[in-house]
């Protein structure tokens, strides 16, 4: 199984260079817009333009739209790795779910499939979404998600600011409530992080920290190309 799943907002040079480099020989990649609850068509065409070009100006992919919509089983069919898109992850879980995309990512990442997540794309790929940051805007019932991992991640990750009203909660004290009525390890990703998953070693990349949260333990943070205690 092989993942790579990314903080979310515009790939930087270093985080189109590490997506090419995590592919390998797949070039022509299935990119899912159902977390997108604006425009998939506007938000595919903006992803293409970042990652069609050849490096290092891009990642020189083939980008293949993939709509929850509009028979995405055949065009899963016809690519060789799967890019999961960001926007509402409630929205995504949802959809994927409607769609039998699911069960059909799920079963071919673990058969060897490539697989990179951005923000709700990475919330996916743990085993529920109930770390997202988004609003359950759609009313899903379930949380669990693809279970790639054995982690959940918290995309977009950011220590207290300054400017928060007096006593707001903050991402720590929401997580440390999750681990209330949860075991699983939860990965922090500040803008710029991502996490590279393959043979059961995970690897910090990117430009930024990642924040590791375990139940009972007190947070540690990992830099770029340290390895994360988690599968």
């Amino acid at each position: 199984m092989r993942a790579l799943l990314h903080s979310g907002g515009p790939l930087g040079a270093e985080g189109r260079r590490l997506v090419g480099e995590f592919l390998g020989a797949a070039r022509r990649v299935g990119f899912v817009t159902a977390a997108n609850l604006h425009d998939e068509r506007v938000y595919f065409e903006r992803v293409r333009g970042m990652l069609a070009p050849p490096p290092p100006e891009g990642a020189g992919l083939e980008l293949v739209h993939i709509r929850w919509n509009a028979r995405p089983l055949l065009a899963l069919a016809g690519v060789e790795a799967v890019f999961m898109g960001g926007g509402n992850t409630y929205a995504l879980l949802l959809r994927l779910r409607r769609s039998r995309l699911l069960a059909a990512i799920r079963r071919l990442v673990r058969a060897g499939m490539p697989y990179v997540g951005a923000s709700a794309g990475s919330n996916v790929a743990g085993p529920t979404i109930l770390t997202t940051n988004d609003w359950n805007v759609v009313g899903v019932p379930r949380f669990d998600a693809l279970g790639l991992v054995g982690f959940n991640i918290n995309p977009h990750y950011k220590e207290a600011d300054p400017l928060m009203a007096a006593g707001s909660e903050t991402r720590e004290d929401r997580i440390r409530e999750y681990h209330v009525v949860n075991r699983n390890p939860v990965v922090g990703l500040e803008e710029g992080a991502l996490v590279r998953v393959e043979s059961g070693r995970a690897t910090a990349l990117g430009t930024a920290r990642i924040k590791l949260f375990r139940r009972g333990a007190a947070p540690v943070w990992f830099a770029p190309g340290d390895r994360l205690p988690v599968r």
